[in-house]
C-alpha cells in the first residue's frame, strides 16, 4: 500500500480492513480481554505496589475495551486506538458512575468490571466453539519480535539511539533546578546534553526512514519520546508546575474522605472524573498519587503515539509514514500540557475518539461506539467537548463522520451537562468575546527578560511553521487527491474556531494549537516523506531533501527547547514539597498563605486544602493578583502596613513564603521591581510580628500569628 490513494466520491466509504484468511491461531482480541480481566484480579493480591500497578493498568488499558470490542467490529487499522480509548473511557465512565451513584467501591468495582470482560470472553469462547489455544501464543509473539529485530539489527540508527539514550542517561543525575538560567534547562549545565541527545534521536530516525528500517525507526521514536519526555521524570525528583499539585491534592481528598470535593471549593467538583478514576487506580494498587503524577507525562505520550500511528494506518498511509507522523505530534508538542491533569487525558481520549469518527465512514458502528470516549471526556473537562462536537459536526457536513444521531447524541450529552453545571461555569465566563485576536492573546503578555522574547518567538515560530506545514501538506494531497485531506484538516484547524467565543483564561490559543497537533501530524507526514525521499532524484532533489531533513532536524531543536524553557521557575524539590504540605496540614481553615509570586511552593497538594478553600476561597492567592498595576510599587509602607493590619485582623495566622522559582518568575515575567523580593524579605525578618519558621537553601517561611499580638 502507498501513502498516495486514488481519489473517491464524497460517499464513498472507507473499505474494512480484510482480516486474515485461514490464519493460524493467534492472540485474539476476546483473548486479550481475557488477559486483561486475569491481570486485573491478579492485582488484588498482595503482590507490591509496582506489580499491582502494572497489572491493574493492563485491565484498565486493555480489558474493557477488548471486550467491547469483542463484539463491535471496527476496521482493523482502527483498532490499536480503538482498545487502550474505549477501555479507559469505560473505566473512567464505572468509576465516575460509581462515585455519583455512592456506589463507592474500589475493589468491587475492579471484581465487578474483570468478570464483566472474563464472562465475555468466555461467552464468545463458547458461542464460537473457538477457545484460546495457549500454546501458540508464545510462538506467535517471538516471530513477531524476531521480525522487528530483525528489521532493525545493529544498524546506525539503531547505535545512533543507543548514544543518544546513553546520553541522555548521563545528563539526567545533575541537571540543575531552580538555577538554571532564563533560557531554560537546555542551555543550563548538564541540561545541554539533552540537546545532542535530541540530535541523534533525530538523525537515527532520518537515517531509518531513508533506509526504510521499521524496527530502527519504532526505536528512534521511541528515543525521542524519552529524552524530550522522559526527563520530566527521570531527571527530577517530584512533579513539575505548582498547579500539578492543585490535581494531586483533589485525588487525595476523594482517598481520604470516599466522595468528591464539596461544592464551592473549585470547579473540579463538577469535572471530576479524571479524580475519581486515579484516585480509584491509586486506592488499588497502593501507590501515591504524587508518584502517578511523576510518570503521567511519560505514560500519556506513549499511548498518543500509538494513537496517533493508528490513525495514520487507517487514513491509508504505511507503516514509515505512521511512524512519522507520530514523530512530529511528538517533537512539535511543546505546550506543555501533558502534566497530571484532566487536559491530558481527554487529549488523549479525544485522538482516539477522532480516530473512530475517522473510521465511521465506512464503518458506522466505529461512530456510535465514540460515544463513549466522548461520554468519558465531558465530565473530565469544560473545554475539550465543544471542540470535539465542533469537529465531528464538520465532519458529518462533509460525509466523514456516520452515523448522525450518534453525532446528535453526544451534542445532548455535553449540552446536558454543561446545563446541570451552568451556575458553576458562569463565573468563569461562558462567551469571552467574538474577538478572536484578542481571545488569542497571552495570558503573560509582560516584557520581562530578554530570554523571555526569545522563548516566545521560538514557540511562537514552531507554532506558526507547524500549522503554515499543514496548510502547505493539504494544498500538496488536495492536488494529488489523497484521501482524507479534508478531514484532516478539519480536525487540524477546526480548533480555531474556538478563538471566537474563548479566551480561556489567555491560554485558548496554547490549546487551539495542542488540539490541532493530530491533524497537522497526519497531514504533513506524507508530505515529509515525499520529500525526503526526493533525495534519489539528482541535485535538485538532494538539496529539497536536505532542507525537509534539516527542517525536521530544527523542530526537534525547537520543540526541545520550547518545552524545558520555563524549567527554573517550574521544577519542584522534595523537600519544598514536604515543607508546604506539613504546614498546610497543620494550618487551621481561615489561615492565609502568601507568595509575591507563586512558583516553587504548591499550596494545594493535600487533602486539607478543600476545607482551607471552603473557609477562605482566596486564601493562597498570590500578591501579584492582589496588587495587579501597583506592583511595580511593592513593597512601600502604605502596602506593608496594610498587609500587617490585614494579618493581625484575622483570627489565624498568615504565612509568607519566599523561594528561589519565585523569585525567577518575578524577574523573568518583570512582575515586581528588581529587588523586591529582597527588600520584601528584610523587612519582615526585622518586624517582631513576624516569625522565621522555616529556612533551606533560598526557600523561607514567615508566620504572623494573631495571638502573638
Amino acid at each position: 500500500m502507498t501513502g498516495v490513494l486514488e481519489a473517491a466520491p464524497a460517499t464513498a466509504p472507507i473499505p474494512p480492513a480484510p482480516e486474515a484468511a485461514a490464519s493460524p491461531p493467534r492472540l485474539r482480541i476476546p483473548d486479550l480481554a481475557a488477559l486483561g480481566a486475569v491481570a486485573g484480579l491478579l492485582g488484588l493480591l498482595p503482590l507490591g505496589v509496582v506489580v499491582k500497578s502494572l497489572l491493574i493498568g493492563a485491565f484498565a488499558l486493555l480489558g474493557p475495551g477488548a471486550a467491547v470490542l469483542t463484539w463491535v467490529r471496527v476496521p482493523r487499522a482502527a483498532r490499536l486506538a480503538a482498545i487502550p480509548t474505549v477501555s479507559l473511557a469505560l473505566v473512567t465512565l464505572t468509576t465516575i458512575t460509581a462515585m455519583w451513584s455512592y456506589r463507592w467501591n474500589v475493589t468491587g468495582i475492579l471484581v465487578l468490571g474483570a468478570l464483566a470482560v472474563l464472562g465475555s470472553s468466555g461467552y464468545w469462547y463458547a458461542s464460537r466453539a473457538a477457545w484460546p489455544d495457549v500454546r501458540r501464543w508464545p510462538a506467535r509473539a517471538g516471530a513477531g519480535l524476531r521480525t522487528v529485530a530483525t528489521g532493525a539489527g545493529w544498524t546506525v540508527p539503531t547505535a545512533l539511539c543507543l548514544v543518544a539514550l546513553a546520553i541522555w542517561a548521563a545528563a539526567m543525575p545533575s541537571l540543575p533546578g531552580a538555577e538554571a538560567n532564563f533560557y531554560g534547562l537546555v542551555l543550563s549545565g548538564s541540561g545541554v546534553l539533552l540537546i545532542p541527545a535530541t540530535v541523534l534521536a533525530t538523525v537515527a530516525f532520518l537515517w531509518a526512514v531513508f533506509t526504510r528500517r521499521f524496527g530502527a525507526a519504532v526505536l528512534a521514536v521511541a528515543t525521542t519520546i524519552v529524552v524530550l519526555r522522559g526527563t520530566t521524570w527521570a531527571g527530577t525528583e517530584v512533579p513539575l508546575y505548582d498547579w500539578t499539585y492543585k490535581h494531586i491534592g483533589v485525588v487525595r481528598y476523594i482517598q481520604e474522605f470516599g466522595h468528591i470535593t464539596p461544592p464551592g471549593t473549585d470547579i473540579y467538583t463538577q469535572w471530576p472524573a479524571v479524580f475519581v478514576t486515579s484516585a480509584w487506580f491509586c486506592d488499588l494498587t497502593g501507590l501515591d498519587p504524587m508518584t502517578l503524577a511523576h510518570l503521567f507525562a511519560l505514560l500519556i505520550h506513549v499511548l498518543i503515539a500509538v494513537i496517533v500511528y493508528s490513525g495514520a494506518r487507517l487514513i491509508g498511509q504505511p507503516p514509515i509514514t505512521a511512524l512519522m507522523a507520530i514523530f512530529i505530534a511528538e517533537i512539535a508538542n511543546w505546550v506543555g500540557q501533558d502534566y497530571f491533569a484532566p487536559q491530558a487525558w481527554t487529549i488523549m481520549l479525544a485522538f482516539g475518539f477522532l480516530v473512530l469518527m475517522l473510521a465511521s465512514r465506512g464503518a458506522p458502528q466505529a461512530g456510535v461506539l465514540a460515544i463513549i470516549p466522548f461520554a468519558a471526556i465531558v465530565p473530565s473537562h469544560q473545554l475539550t467537548p465543544f471542540w470535539l462536537v465542533g469537529a465531528v459536526v464538520l465532519l458529518a457536513i462533509f460525509r466523514y463522520a456516520r452515523p448522525r444521531w450518534a453525532i446528535a447524541a453526544m451534542i445532548a450529552i455535553v449540552g446536558c451537562y454543561l446545563l446541570l453545571n451552568l451556575q458553576a461555569v458562569a463565573p468563569y465566563g461562558i462567551f469571552s468575546g467574538g474577538n478572536p485576536v484578542a481571545n488569542a492573546a497571552s495570558n503573560m503578555p509582560m516584557s520581562g527578560v530578554p530570554a523571555k522574547s526569545h522563548t516566545s518567538m521560538v514557540c511562537r515560530g514552531l507554532s506558526a511553521g507547524v500549522m503554515l506545514a499543514a496548510a502547505a501538506s493539504a494544498a500538496w494531497g488536495l492536488r494529488r487527491k489523497h484521501r482524507h485531506v479534508l478531514s484532516c484538516s478539519i480536525i487540524a484547524f477546526c480548533s480555531l474556531g474556538l478563538l471566537v467565543a474563548q479566551g480561556y483564561g489567555g491560554e485558548a490559543i496554547f490549546r487551539v494549537y495542542l488540539y490541532g497537533l493530530l491533524g497537522c501530524a497526519l497531514l504533513i507526514a506524507p508530505a515529509m516523506i515525499a520529500l525526503l525521499d526526493r533525495w534519489r532524484a539528482g541535485p535538485l532533489g538532494k538539496l529539497t531533501s536536505g532542507a525537509a531533513a534539516g527542517g525536521l532536524l530544527a523542530a526537534s531543536l525547537a520543540g526541545l527547547y520550547s518545552f524545558y524553557a520555563l524549567w527554573p521557575i517550574v521544577v519542584e524539590t522534595r523537600a519544598q514539597v514536604t515543607t508546604i504540605s506539613r504546614l498546610v496540614d497543620e494550618a487551621e481553615p481561615g489561615s492565609r498563605f502568601m507568595m509575591m509570586a507563586a512558583s516553587g511552593m504548591p499550596f494545594r497538594g493535600t487533602a486539607h486544602y478543600a476545607a482551607m478553600t471552603l473557609a477562605n476561597p482566596y486564601w493562597d492567592d498570590p500578591l501579584e493578583l492582589e496588587y495587579g498595576a501597583r506592583q511595580d510599587l511593592f513593597p512601600n509602607d502604605e502596602q506593608l502596613g496594610y498587609l500587617n493590619w490585614r494579618a493581625s485582623q484575622l483570627d489565624y495566622p498568615s504565612y509568607v513564603l519566599f523561594t528561589p522559582q519565585s523569585d525567577r518568575r518575578m524577574e523573568y515575567y518583570g512582575t515586581f521591581a528588581p529587588d523586591a523580593d529582597d527588600r520584601f524579605a528584610a523587612v519582615l525578618d526585622a518586624d517582631a510580628h513576624w516569625q522565621k519558621i522555616y529556612d533551606d537553601d533560598g526557600t523561607v517561611a514567615f508566620r504572623f500569628d494573631p495571638e502573638q499580638n
